[in-house]
């Protein structure tokens, strides 16, 4: 959101009688939560597991190095990922990156790329493993992992290799994305999972607290979520705190949709005003652009080491989520409610890295 369009909020309000103390003032103040990064988390083979990090290099595409850098496909080359097939729910992988990863051992690997693959003890049961544990280079084509993988996934797969930007899911925008650590203890509640079952669901890049300092150890909430930070009757600045903070980077409401209920009634939330632009930020030394809430596929629905599906998930999740939308965020372009985290573009400073503790600032 720029400052112009925030200061023609305020006009709006002076143009109609109104104090701008009475709730257009909040556009401008200044963020009081500042939310640090606690996690960074990268996925060298699509739809394989994660590799935690403690630092991370942008590169010049926006995304991180290392993440999604691999990927399986068919003989006749289509994308074979977990949307197509739950079995890679049953399989386990450790890398060993030489570049695009420094938290693996306190370093890099050295003198390659490795995956260590096994299958779940969920897929494996009291009897003997159909496929022993081994660990392979990691190279394109046929050789390496993907005589085990073709195993494990009952049908032919071949690894390909983009080692400049990967192959993000999402093209447009192809920067880290990035979710609150409020957000998945709030949807690992709804389902009664633990929050690291809600992390590997979700596959996130970067995970940020806001100033709630909530940690997996912090006591889960009861009945509904709590009311967020920006509510109208409280008449506070925006804060990056509580559930869904990060939905604010993306989808901003107007600073007229967040005015009391008087000023509601006095000044037309939508008179000439144009919808507000997805909010930039700072992390570390690196300017990001919010693009969106990303919307979620059937990967979630199912149980990230059994490959079980979580019954009525889409319609649970949907229902919980469009209930407890902020106040300070519109989602009045959501086709549906299945959305989680933000996507993002970067727009400057390529090639620096990102760390843990990092702030994570408005701009």
């Amino acid at each position: 959101m720029t400052l112009a369009r925030c200061l023609q909020g305020v006009r709006a309000c002076s143009a109609a009688g109104l104090d701008s103390g009475t709730g257009c003032n909040r556009a401008v103040e200044k963020v009081a939560a500042v939310p640090t990064l606690t996690g960074i988390m990268i996925f060298p083979v699509k739809s394989l597991d994660g590799l935690s990090l403690t630092e991370a290099t942008v590169l010049p595409s926006g995304a991180l190095a290392g993440d999604r850098r691999w990927r399986l496909v068919d003989a006749e080359g289509r994308v074979v990922n977990a949307k197509r097939t739950a079995r890679f729910h049953l399989i386990r992988a450790d890398f060993e990156l030489a570049d695009g990863g420094t938290g693996w051992g306190g370093g890099p690997a050295p003198g390659g790329n490795f995956i260590s693959l096994r299958l779940d003890e969920a897929a494996i049961g009291d009897g003997p493993p159909p496929l022993s544990p081994e660990t392979f280079p990691l190279v394109p084509g046929r050789k390496g992992p993907c005589g085990w993988l073709s195993e494990a996934l009952a049908e032919d797969v071949f690894l390909q290799e983009r080692a400049e930007g990967g192959f993000p899911d999402d093209r447009e925008a192809p920067g880290p994305t990035l979710i609150s650590t409020e957000s998945l203890t709030e949807v690992a509640r709804w389902f009664g999972w633990e929050v690291a079952e809600a992390r590997r669901r979700f596959r996130m890049n970067l995970e940020a607290v806001g100033d709630d300092g909530m940690t997996d150890d912090a006591p889960k909430a009861s009945g509904r979520a709590r009311n967020p930070p920006f509510a109208r009757e409280q008449g506070q600045g925006r804060t990056l705190a509580g559930p869904f903070w990060e939905d604010v980077l993306a989808c901003p409401a107007h600073p007229l949709q967040t005015l009391t209920d008087v000023a509601a009634a006095a000044v037309d939330p939508y008179a000439d005003l144009p919808p507000p632009e997805p909010q930039p930020f700072v992390i570390g030394k690196t300017q990001f652009q919010a693009t969106g809430v990303c919307r979620r596929c059937v990967v979630p629905s199912h149980h990230s080491r059994t490959g079980l599906l979580t019954a009525l998930f889409r319609d649970a999740f949907e229902a919980r989520r469009s209930r407890g939308l902020r106040v300070d965020v519109d989602g009045r372009g959501w086709e549906s409610y299945l959305r989680l985290g933000v996507n993002t573009a970067v727009v400057s400073q390529a090639g620096s890295s990102l760390s843990l503790a990092s702030e994570v600032r408005l701009c």
